[in-house]
């Protein structure tokens, strides 16, 4: 009986030691789930995101359902939280959506907002399944991303107006010179072709050169906004080097002659006589380069050279064009910011000429349009070597009207042919005719889109030379209407206008057949004329 007792007392001790060892092991796991869960609730409270739990029936099931968050706006207290009472109707159809698909695709995404306070906010979604019943939601608030974005957007929107209206500026501001600088240059180039006395001839040629020099500027101001803002686009046609050289220089053989100045030209029989190429920018180019060689030239030469390599296309070549000069050069430290805009040599020689530091800048960016490079080489007081490089251009068959030779001492003369111009103002009207000066040409001469439409009823001219602004029926509306007429839509169309804006230019290409762009030159004026009318090379007489 004593063993029996003795055993129960120490069953009795031992199943009192591992209740108690129990005990405390349910204590240490009941302190450390409170400190888990606790853990859990203060990541919940202080987490930015929304989380909480969402049963298969639309109900909401939290630890701490956070009612003040803007995210639960239409939760009334006391109410059993559901999607359909914690949301706006909208939001709660969104949420049933997507629980539908968590528990098909166990993972779901999707944006939506939430209105409160007259404040919308916006929520990135994001649900994951976590039992056959139950869902995980982690709502993020992305408004601060929102309004970023849309802050943004309308800063961007902003600087695109401000963008356009800078153009639409300078386009209009370029209009309104270009009309009265037409009249200057073509009534002083018809002066001085005319003028007998010396002093007229040189009082003349000064304001010719200053209406061209005004003229570039204002190219090189549009040329320059439009390259900054890269809406340059570049027109490539086919085009005849030689042609373009020849043109260059003519317009510098009198500053070469007052200055008695060497003028080479030097072409390698391997450059093609025609290839696609932006013809008017190709021209600015070299034009530049030739234009800063010999104003920066007190002595000895300047010379245009070129030459072609082959690419390993048939119809392709590299053409490097060297613009070499003897003048006052520019330093090493110089030479590293030559092409930056508005940069100018700082020497007592370069005060001694005007300019304004865009041609390079104008160069370089051009050249960049039309898959080229430039580069310099220079000695001060030794001159300076300009090497421009136009890679990959391809090579064209001579079928333009500028290929027909002309023999020296002869002029072109039109055969008797019929002019249409119509432009509102009178001196446009007459710098035309006095280019054209042709006894063979009868014109007709309208003053808007109106009358010129009510004149083509009776007269069917051979060529119409076009303004686009004008009172009434505009230049556009009037080749539109031409365009329609079956009578009428042969005769060549060609828009005589200043203006520069870009959506003008595709107007201009969609219903004329050519283009002069104020103030007109003779050898574009003749282009035209010798493509669209017929005409022979006679022998110059005095009178000429």
């Amino acid at each position: 009986m004593e063993n029996d007792a003795a055993l129960f007392k120490e069953k009795l001790e031992k199943e009192k030691s591992a209740r108690i060892n129990a005990e405390e092991q349910i204590g240490q796991l009941k302190r450390e789930l409170e400190k888990a869960l606790k853990q859990k609730n203060t990541i919940i409270k202080n987490e930015p995101d929304v989380i909480f739990n969402i049963t298969d029936k639309g109900e909401i099931i939290t630890a701490d359902l956070p009612q003040k968050n803007k995210l639960f706006g239409h939760l009334i207290n006391g109410e059993k939280p559901t999607i359909h009472n914690v949301f706006s109707r909208k939001n709660a159809l969104v949420f049933d959506n997507a629980l539908k698909n968590c528990f098909k695709k166990e993972t779901v995404q999707f944006h939506f907002n939430q209105k409160k306070s007259d404040k919308i906010f916006y929520y990135e979604a994001r649900l994951v399944k976590t039992g056959p019943h139950e869902v995980l939601a982690i709502a993020r608030d992305i408004t601060p991303l929102k309004n970023s974005g849309k802050q943004l957007r309308e800063a961007l929107k902003k600087a695109e107006e401000i963008s356009r209206s800078k153009s639409e500026f300078l386009a209009n501001v370029s209009h309104e010179i270009r009309t009265p600088l037409n009249a200057i240059l073509g009534f002083s180039q018809w002066l001085f072709d005319n003028a007998e006395q010396k002093q007229h001839r040189e009082y003349l040629s000064t304001i010719l050169e200053s209406a061209r020099n005004l003229l570039n500027l204002l190219n090189d101001l549009l040329d320059l906004s439009k390259i900054e803002a890269g809406k340059m686009e570049m027109d490539i046609h086919p085009m005849n080097y030689q042609e373009v050289i020849n043109d260059i220089e003519l317009v510098f053989q009198e500053k070469v002659k007052n200055k008695k100045l060497s003028f080479n030209v030097v072409t390698d029989s391997s450059v093609p006589a025609n290839f696609f190429m932006d013809e008017i920018r190709f021209y600015q180019i070299i034009f530049n380069l030739v234009s800063n060689a010999v104003k920066f030239t007190q002595n000895g030469i300047v010379e245009i050279s070129a030459h072609a390599k082959r690419t390993g296309k048939k119809d392709e070549v590299n053409l490097i064009i060297s613009i070499e000069d003897t003048g006052i050069g520019i330093s090493k430290k110089q030479q590293k910011n030559i092409f930056e805009t508005f940069t100018r040599q700082d020497s007592h020689q370069n005060r001694e000429h005007e300019g304004t530091g865009l041609g390079l800048a104008i160069v370089n960016g051009l050249l960049k349009k039309l898959n080229g490079t430039i580069s310099l080489e220079s000695k001060p007081e030794q001159g300076s070597v300009f090497t421009v490089t136009f890679f990959d251009v391809k090579t064209a068959s001579a079928d333009n009207p500028r290929e027909a030779p002309q023999k020296e001492g002869t002029i072109m003369q039109l055969e008797p042919c019929k002019i249409m111009i119509v432009d509102d103002i009178s001196y446009n009207k007459l710098v035309l005719k006095q280019i054209i000066k042709s006894d063979q040409a009868t014109f007709i001469e309208e003053s808007d889109g109106t009358s010129a439409l009510a004149k083509l009823k009776t007269d069917k001219p051979d060529i119409i030379f076009m303004d686009i602004r004008m009172p009434g029926i505009s230049g556009y509306d009037a080749a539109e209407a031409i365009k329609q007429d079956e009578d009428l839509k042969h005769i060549p169309l060609i828009a005589f206008t200043a203006s520069t804006l870009k959506d003008h230019s595709k107007q201009i290409h969609r219903l004329f057949d050519g283009y002069l762009q104020k103030p007109v030159f003779k050898k574009d004026v003749d282009f035209i004329l010798k493509k669209y009318l017929k005409f022979s090379y006679v022998e110059k007489t005095e009178a000429d």
